[in-house]
């Protein structure tokens, strides 16, 4: 399956994927996914909130541009979300904490991989 996104988020799934970054892609981006039309000026990714997967985070965001050297305790305990200008037009909003009835763990094992149609090595969970 494919996803037809801007080239800046690809670049940071593409980021993401380099340093392994746990998540899911989840809301309106995720829905165009399977099939049903529907705009979004953001693409949603719910992130798995360890201490390692937030590291990888953080290299992937230091490696996009977005220099820091530690995620708020907000955002490490699941109480605050992370939005990100990516480009004129779109955001990336990180969601720490997503009720669907399973944990990220169980939702992450049953993932799908949606591949950019531009360059098929960048795929994306969903």
């Amino acid at each position: 399956m494919s996803l037809d996104f801007d080239e800046d988020v690809w670049m940071f799934i593409s980021l993401a994927q380099k340093h392994n970054v746990k998540m899911l892609m989840v809301g309106g981006g995720a829905v165009n996914f399977y099939g049903y039309q529907r705009h979004s000026a953001d693409v949603d990714f719910w992130i798995d909130t360890t201490p390692s997967n937030l590291v990888a985070l953080r290299e992937a965001l230091n490696e996009l541009g977005y220099e820091f050297d530690d995620f708020p305790e907000d955002v490490k305990r699941g109480q605050q979300n992370i939005s990100i200008k990516i480009s004129p037009v779109i955001d990336i909003e990180l969601i720490t904490s997503f009720n669907p009835g399973r944990s990220f763990s169980e939702c992450y094992e049953q993932r799908l991989t949606a591949t950019n149609t531009i360059n098929d090595s960048v795929s994306k969970s969903v």
